[in-house]
């Protein structure tokens, strides 16, 4: 089966928590027709107002120009499954992380929708070979896009093909994800959990042992992250930021002479536990009630917080470095 080239208009989207919410708050926000579809009025409804808040945080930010009202036309709610594939173009699944559940989803879709249209999962983990099991027309077209969250706001979108998932899926997808603005990484081989979530939680690991083994609080950790390796990591990642750490012998010398050597004569202490352990769970929850800066703030206002922050350091560091990119 070929997946031909084609212009994308409609866009369904199969979930109404807080990715599905975000695709749908990025596609409308670039000028696609949004099909959102839940089986739940009640989920569909505060999703709905998700959408909303989001694109009127976008226009307050400056990120788009006009008011939700104009990008919220291009949005049809469905709680008819249907309904919301009867015509679109390409396919985003977001719902619970369950093998079950996102099979059945798949299951159905492909055996109702022409072959030319690609069906992609935002699982932040699960392995698309195995969701394919349940595809019996067409399980080329199925394929791993996941966002990272909040869709709208964070560009990587990682892109994880599976045993059967053709070349023109991949080549169609990373197209359409590069249109709507978002930075793609097509992995050369699946595995769990991909690329960002093993990195992030190797370090949240490490970060749940220094509470457990009491070095440190939570609140700490983060002065730490947030101080030192995120401002780095904010616009260089660890590869070339330890080639620099090199010095004039870049990594090869940060391998051989320079910190990484030494590295080895305590790396062996780092966390190696594959499952969180009661007493660090125990620990990091009691500690994040008496974490200062989120007493007294609800979840909404956080979530603003983190929002605009992202905004602000998304400008700093990614417009200045595309405008750098294009002068080259």
């Amino acid at each position: 089966m070929l997946i031909y080239m084609k212009r994308i208009n409609t866009v369904t989207v199969i979930g109404a928590g807080v990715i599905g919410v975000g695709w749908t708050t990025l596609l409308l926000s670039k000028g696609y027709r949004v099909n959102l579809y839940t089986e739940k009025h009640e989920t569909l409804e505060k999703g709905l107002v998700k959408v909303s808040n989001y694109l009127n945080n976008l226009k307050t930010l400056g990120i788009v120009d006009k008011e939700p009202e104009e990008y919220l036309k291009n949005l049809t709610t469905t709680t008819k499954i249907d309904e919301a594939i009867s015509e679109t173009d390409f396919v985003i699944e977001a719902i619970i992380e369950d093998y079950n559940a996102k099979k059945k989803v798949f299951s159905y879709i492909d055996s109702k929708l022409s072959e030319n249209i690609v069906i992609a999962s935002s699982t932040s983990g699960l392995l698309m070979s195995e969701i394919q099991k349940a595809m019996i027309k067409h399980p080329e077209r199925g394929v791993v896009a996941h966002p990272w969250n909040p869709p709208h706001l964070l560009p990587l979108v990682e892109i994880v093909p599976g045993e059967k998932t053709s070349k023109e899926t991949i080549e169609t997808t990373k197209e359409f994800m590069e249109k709507i603005d978002r930075v793609t990484v097509v992995l050369k081989k699946e595995i769990p959990g991909f690329i960002g979530n093993r990195l992030a939680f190797a370090l949240f690991r490490e970060a749940i042992n220094l509470v457990d083994e009491g070095v440190a609080t939570v609140e700490d950790i983060d002065k730490v992250m947030t101080a030192a390796i995120g401002l780095r990591w904010a616009f260089m990642g660890p590869f070339l930021t330890y080639h620099l750490g090199g010095g004039e012998g870049g990594i090869e010398y940060f391998f051989n002479r320079g910190f990484g050597y030494g590295v080895n004569e305590w790396m062996h202490t780092l966390a190696k536990w594959d499952k969180f352990p009661y007493t660090a769970v125990k620990k990091v929850i009691e500690q994040m009630k008496e974490y200062e800066f989120i007493k007294n703030r609800s979840f909404q206002d956080l979530s603003k917080w983190r929002d605009e922050m992202l905004i602000r350091v998304y400008k700093a560091v990614w417009e200045n470095k595309n405008k750098e990119d294009k002068k080259r």
